[in-house]
């Protein structure tokens, strides 16, 4: 009978020796194992000094672990800069999940550093609400390498109480570059130390003074080489534009080079009427320089002489370790899912209210249907004008590169021959960064340049009086 008894007990301890190694092994390859000891490093988080996003962050993390108790979030606040990730992922210390520039896609996914997420995405029910003008810089080939986390489109920022002193309406700002030569002309009090415009020599800028002028910066062509077009008429009127709202009617601040944190703070201070930007800076113009927001308009840049309209998006993408394995990128695959979908995003809306922080498109995911909010009313007009930065690798050196030669001798230079300057960059540009001489004939072919009717020297659009 004890045998017995002993025989029964045996098997009852081996079947429950057996459940606990099949649970073992069960939690082992479930990623939603809890205490399976899955760990993601994940970049970005905000530093101490961003109290407010900090609070954001630390909230989002807790919510999302209770909901995957086998995935642990290791926040570093650690930001993009390409050399320290290079350096980083080289030497297999990169994160395993963080958001960059959108812009950077395509160097990082040739260095194969990101992992393409097409499988995931097939059957991800937010993607149909990502306007395809986003996603398209995510792809490279027939893969997507980024998942859009945020957006945002060029804007003219106007500060309504300089142009109520001025004379001007602020619930009509300029539609035209005529007009925004004339709205700067007007708010322009050399005296009181006030400027009608302010600009920055950069392409972040520029780019879209060219779409709105009819032309590109690069294009193109049929067998896929990429060509410099920084010689163009469309290019050449856009410059020139530039160079009169400098030079001929004594706009912009005086300084021989502003750099966009100092156009930012001019405008915040009041020292300038009118600033291109994004939705983006509002906090920084909020809280670093105290700019009261019922005083600021925001409208669509304004149109080229043709009437075109046209300005550029851009944004963050998450991006995953091409490097980490199969569980991890499932694990930061959750991560995005979970940060990016629709309940997660109002809840985030409803406590940057409650916490009294600047609402703004650019804090909110394009894959939600916040857009539908009155705070992101224009950027749904905007979608119909918006283009992208072109898509190649070389694409960051290049906009460096146009920002300090041509773009800050208009700045520097009253007398600069602007078609001499263009054309020597455009063919260092042709030399240096893209390999190749000058575009076929066939592939050249572009519009009269609709600032001067066609002419080989640009004439600006005058203001209007």
């Amino acid at each position: 009978m004890l045998r017995k008894i002993a025989g029964i007990v045996f098997l009852i301890v081996l079947a429950a020796f057996m459940l606990v190694v099949w649970l073992q092994n069960y939690y082992m390859v479930s990623s939603d194992a809890p205490g399976d000891g899955l760990v993601l490093e994940v970049w970005n988080k905000p530093s101490s000094r961003q109290v407010k996003e900090l609070q954001i962050w630390k909230e989002t993390i807790l919510r999302f672990e209770q909901e995957n108790p086998g995935i642990k979030i290791k926040g570093v606040e650690r930001e993009f800069l390409p050399q320290d990730f290079v350096t980083a992922m080289a030497g297999g210390k990169g994160p395993d999940l963080m958001h960059v520039w959108i812009g950077m896609l395509p160097t990082l996914a040739r260095q194969n550093f990101v992992a393409p997420m097409d499988e995931y995405i097939q059957s991800w029910d937010q993607k149909d609400y990502i306007p395809p003008i986003v996603w398209e810089p995510t792809k490279m080939g027939n893969k997507t390498y980024g998942i859009p986390r945020d957006t945002y489109f060029m804007v003219l920022f106007f500060r309504k109480d300089l142009f109520r002193r001025a004379g001007l309406d602020p619930e009509r700002p300029p539609q035209t570059w005529a007009e925004l030569a004339d709205a700067a002309r007007r708010l322009t009090k050399p005296a009181l130390g006030q400027y009608g415009l302010g600009l920055a020599p950069n392409t972040w800028t520029f780019m879209d003074f060219v779409w709105q002028n009819g032309g590109d910066l690069v294009t193109q062509d049929r067998q896929g080489q990429w060509h410099a077009r920084l010689d163009s008429p469309a290019v050449l009127g856009a410059l020139q534009y530039w160079h009169d709202l400098k030079w001929k009617y004594k706009v912009l601040p005086p300084n021989a080079l502003t750099s966009a944190e100092d156009v930012a703070q001019m405008f915040a201070l009041g020292r300038v009427g009118m600033m291109p930007g994004v939705a983006m800076q509002l906090p920084t113009l909020i809280n670093k320089y105290g700019l009261d927001f019922k005083d600021t308009g925001i409208a669509p840049l304004p149109a080229g002489p043709q009437g075109l309209q046209a300005s550029h998006a851009g944004g963050e993408v998450f991006i995953i370790n091409a490097s980490i394995s199969k569980k991890k990128r499932d694990a930061a695959w959750k991560y995005i899912r979970f940060e990016l979908s629709p309940a997660n995003q109002l809840w985030k809306w409803v406590r940057m209210n409650e916490m009294g922080m600047t609402i703004f498109p650019g804090a909110f995911s394009a894959s939600t249907n916040l857009l539908n909010m009155p705070e992101f009313a224009m950027v749904k007009e905007e979608l119909q004008h918006v283009r992208n930065e072109p898509h190649l690798p070389e694409w960051p050196l290049i906009k460096d590169a146009l920002d300090n030669e041509p773009l800050q001798a208009v700045f520097i230079d009253k007398t600069l021959n602007l078609k001499t300057a263009l054309g020597a960059f455009n063919r260092r540009v042709n030399e240096r960064f893209l390999h190749t001489g000058e575009a076929p004939v066939e592939e050249t072919a572009e519009a009269p340049n609709p600032v001067s009717g066609g002419n080989t020297t640009a004439a600006a659009v005058a203001p209007g009086r």
